[in-house]
């Protein structure tokens, strides 16, 4: 918990200093984010590469390759509940707006371009919109809330939680709730939740 408050204390200082003005505003803040992330990513691997990698290895079960597909699944069983909840569009939009598995950069782009001739620009880019906040709140929550995770659903939680930021963006904080032995189901999970972000989007979107 005390990693969580950790996190929240840092976005809303981040949060804070945007409004304020504090910082300037022409600085590439997203080059620095980017570098920054490298950076943990490569600490994780340094980490990961220094203990016996063999015997880690070797802890890849068919559970851990069967994570990502069990992930997609509830994810779109999540996306199916959402719609008969809300039914505002059809079922296929809330499956593509799923789909994102966190990936909110791609998967809101795709949304608007594969449904603006159809549903028109200003629906599309609604669903865009969308795509791009419930993604980054998954990703939010997985940060926040994987002690949480870890706890009520075991190690493999926080992994299914972060989506596709599992290989990336949630990997340190995965790496030091589950322990460095998760970080190889993290990376499997997270590569194959990135291929199948573009090809769920575009099959949902048709």
């Amino acid at each position: 918990m005390k990693g969580s408050l950790i996190v929240i204390s840092f976005f809303a200082a981040g949060i804070a200093v945007g409004y304020l003005g504090i910082a300037p505003a022409d600085a590439d803040y997203a080059a620095v984010a980017i570098w920054v992330l490298y950076l943990l990513v490569a600490t994780v691997g340094f980490e990961f590469g220094y203990r016996d990698l063999t015997s880690t290895l070797r802890e890849i079960t068919a559970a851990t390759l069967a994570l990502p597909l069990f992930t997609i699944a509830g994810t779109l069983a999540a996306a199916l509940v959402a719609w008969l909840v809300i039914g505002r569009w059809g079922p296929g939009d809330y499956l593509a707006l799923g789909s994102g598995m966190g990936y909110y950069s791609l998967s809101s782009v795709l949304i608007l371009d594969y449904r603006k001739a159809e549903l028109g620009l200003d629906v599309a880019a609604q669903l865009g919109a969308i795509a791009l906040l419930t993604n980054m709140a998954r990703e939010m929550f997985a940060l926040i809330c994987a002690p949480l995770y870890r706890r009520f659903f075991g190690h493999y939680g926080p992994i299914a939680a972060a989506g596709v930021t599992s290989l990336d963006v949630a990997l340190p904080v995965i790496a030091r709730t589950c322990g460095n032995g998760s970080v190889p189901a993290a990376v499997i999970h997270g590569v194959v939740l990135e291929f199948s972000v573009p090809l769920l989007v575009y099959l949902f979107c048709l």
